[in-house]
């Protein structure tokens, strides 16, 4: 059965290391830490890049052999294959004899190898290696984190700078910098830096000095728009240009804003669960609070016809009837009128 990273963690703490392992999931910082973690555990100091071998898209015979090397003056030696095309989607060359090959072998990988598939795509469950891979007890299955783990890691990670922040402030970092772990690595470090001798990191360091995502921007953009705030929604435009985003891509991202509000607007009228909700639209509690405050007391209609005003730019765009700059600027002002 799938361990999950927390799981993971906790068994190598206790000093239980299994001879294989399947590493695989979305959340990739998280997975690199536990390969790490795995690697201090196994290897000897200053041996380690005698006794670590890390092979892209091998052969089976290449695995085998690798994992048929003694360790050098070490209890173990670490074998890491990376983009294995017999676990992901699509036909690998030779994979029904390199597959079979492998499953025979994983159970007599040496006890003195650990051998690592580590996975930056998703893995196809319905291959056989996969499969086997799945049942052994060194499957780790590296999920993104939800809000109250979130949290957690974010706490982890201020620890060492001496800082803390609250819950409302980490929900407030992911919706501005995204949840995307490695990023939020770095500006948790610029946030410690910016508190310089402050213990707490406030909601006002995040809204002064955190990234904002294209994402967070367009909720600002929309949150101007429903204001009639014209002038702001074009000045958020002009820094989402500044920053690379194209306009067609930004057409793209206040259309799925806006069919977002549409959706939830049908659910809160069918009095859908808030948990449900989220789910539904794929967005963290937080984010959909806030959606909820931009729906307010728009109708359904109203907003129904606001995503085919969007829909209706985006068609006059691909089908040259006007530029992407006009059409994008003819659409905000449109949907600052409440049109």
């Amino acid at each position: 059965m799938t361990m999950d990273q927390w799981a993971f963690f906790d068994a190598i703490k206790a000093g239980k290391v299994e001879n294989v392992y399947l590493f695989h999931g979305p959340e990739g910082y998280i997975r690199r830490s536990a390969l790490a973690a795995l690697e201090k555990k196994v290897l000897m100091p200053g041996l380690e890049s005698m006794n670590r071998t890390v092979m892209h898209a091998p052969s089976a015979q290449a695995v085998i052999e690798n994992c048929e090397t003694l360790p050098m003056m070490s209890d173990y030696r670490l074998i890491i294959v990376r983009d294995c095309a017999l676990l992901s989607a699509g036909k690998a060359k030779d994979e029904a004899q390199d597959s079979q090959m492998l499953c025979d072998y994983l159970a007599c990988v040496p006890e003195t190898t650990c051998l690592v598939f580590e996975c930056d795509a998703a893995i196809d469950k319905r291959k056989k290696l996969t499969k086997q891979l799945l049942a052994l007890p060194g499957a780790v299955s590296f999920d993104t984190l939800d809000d109250a783990q979130l949290h957690r890691w974010i706490g982890q990670q201020l620890r060492p700078f001496g800082k803390k922040m609250d819950r409302a402030t980490s929900d407030l970092l992911a919706f501005t910098s995204g949840r995307d772990l490695t990023l939020l690595s770095g500006e948790l470090q610029k946030l410690a830096a910016y508190a310089q001798e402050r213990d707490v990191i406030t909601q006002v360091d995040v809204e002064e000095i955190a990234t904002h995502t294209a994402e967070c921007t367009i909720f600002a953009m929309v949150d101007a728009l429903s204001a009639g705030k014209v002038r702001e929604a074009f000045e958020l435009l002009s820094v989402l240009l500044s920053s690379g985003e194209q306009r067609i891509g930004i057409l793209a991202m206040i259309t799925r804003h806006y069919r977002q509000m549409m959706h939830l607007s049908a659910m809160q009228q069918e009095r859908t669960p808030q948990a449900q909700i989220a789910k539904a639209l794929g967005i963290p509690p937080f984010a959909l609070t806030r959606l909820a405050k931009q729906v307010g007391r728009r109708s359904y209609e109203a907003l129904k016809g606001q995503v085919e005003a969007c829909v209706q730019a985006d068609y006059d765009i691909k089908r040259g009837a006007m530029r992407e700059d006009a059409a994008l600027d003819r659409l905000m002002l449109l949907l600052a009128r409440g049109e």
